[in-house]
């Protein structure tokens, strides 16, 4: 894979996310596909174009921690959300 192509991937990957903003979906499917791209559109940037695709032990091992922590914040934050939401 070359620089170009995953360029392109990321540009289609953005296009993608601009066209579900003019799609009529539920709001949380919406949220759930948008979150899914960007996450890929992230790990895609990391893996190419910091090169952690050439370290060892893999990156993802190294990145678990960050993602229960970012699990625990939502999960954490997620009643003040449905009370804000509610209050409007």
């Amino acid at each position: 894979m070359t620089n170009v192509r995953v360029w392109l991937a990321l540009v289609a990957l953005t296009l993608i996310e601009v066209a579900l903003a003019w799609v009529k979906t539920a709001p949380g499917l919406m949220v759930a596909l948008l979150l899914a791209l960007s996450f890929a559109k992230a790990a895609m940037i990391a893996w190419w174009f910091m090169h952690l695709k050439d370290y060892r032990p893999k990156p993802l091992l190294l990145l678990l921690p960050f993602l229960f922590v970012c699990v625990g914040l939502l999960l954490v934050l997620l009643p003040d959300g449905v009370r804000a939401g509610a209050m409007r």
